[in-house]
């Protein structure tokens, strides 16, 4: 097995535009309040009126924000990396052994990007991901980098499973992706895991307020992972019947 290294660098200046714009003016879940709320000043973007003046606006900020904190998001950087080295080797290892398929030979690294934004995307394509540049807590940061790298070997599966399947259903809206967002958390919530990460690895709160047979979506899929890790193929039997279960509940997830 010779897993992926996880290389950190900078967000580069046009994917940060894009996602911190997409999330403001996009996202029907309202996630832009989360990115107000670390950076008031932007709330300005909102008065604007055209595409173009909001972009403008937006890379002017996070040039000179970038600009201005340099030295934090290097600080942070180091930080990050630092305490990733203490558990990567491991986390790696471990993630195989659940997911049931080695890591692919072709994909050497994984990219995870600095960001100022604090919500963070996947990137399927290139195996990358953002991680925003200032969490005070240290564990939830390596919470957030396992959770994203857990993507990556899990949509692995999943095309092993369903080779035909279109790619766009791994993304929002589709339940493909609200299965797999729901799973990330679940498997970093395997005893293997606890063991690296030491605290409990949360759900999106748009989740736990939807209920399946009289249990939060994070309840139902949670209990349904434990009955069916420690079959042969646990976690491919997981996969299929929570698939099942989410496509009977299709109408929950349209959110």
């Amino acid at each position: 097995m010779n897993p992926p290294k996880i290389k950190f660098t900078d967000m580069p200046l046009s994917k940060e535009i894009d996602w911190i714009y997409g999330f403001l003016f996009q996202d029907k879940w309202g996630w832009g309040k989360y990115i107000i709320k670390k950076h008031p000043k932007i709330k300005k973007v909102l008065l604007l009126k055209t595409e173009k003046d909001q972009v403008k606006f937006l890379k002017e900020y996070i040039m000179e924000f970038r600009k201005n904190n340099r030295e934090a998001i290097e600080k942070r950087k180091d930080k990050y990396q630092k305490e990733w080295q203490k558990i990567e080797n491991k986390y790696l290892g471990i993630l195989p052994e659940i997911i049931g398929i080695d890591w692919p030979k072709n994909r050497k690294a994984i990219k995870a990007m600095m960001s100022i934004d604090p919500i963070c995307p996947r990137f399927l394509d290139d195996w990358s991901f953002s991680i925003f540049y200032n969490y005070k807590n240290i564990n939830y940061a390596m919470e957030v980098i396992m959770h994203e790298i857990c993507h990556f070997l899990y949509f692995e599966k999943w095309k092993q499973l369903y080779p035909d399947m279109n790619h766009k259903k791994f993304e929002s809206p589709y339940i493909e992706w609200h299965l797999s967002e729901l799973t990330a958390p679940i498997i970093l919530n395997d005893s293997r895991v606890q063991k690296l990460l030491k605290q409990k690895a949360v759900f999106y709160p748009e989740h736990e307020k939807i209920k399946i047979d009289n249990k939060t979506a994070p309840k139902y899929f949670s209990d349904l992972y434990k009955k069916t890790i420690e079959k042969e193929n646990g976690f491919e039997v997981f996969l299929k019947e929570s698939y099942q279960a989410i496509q009977a509940e299709e109408r929950l997830f349209r959110i």
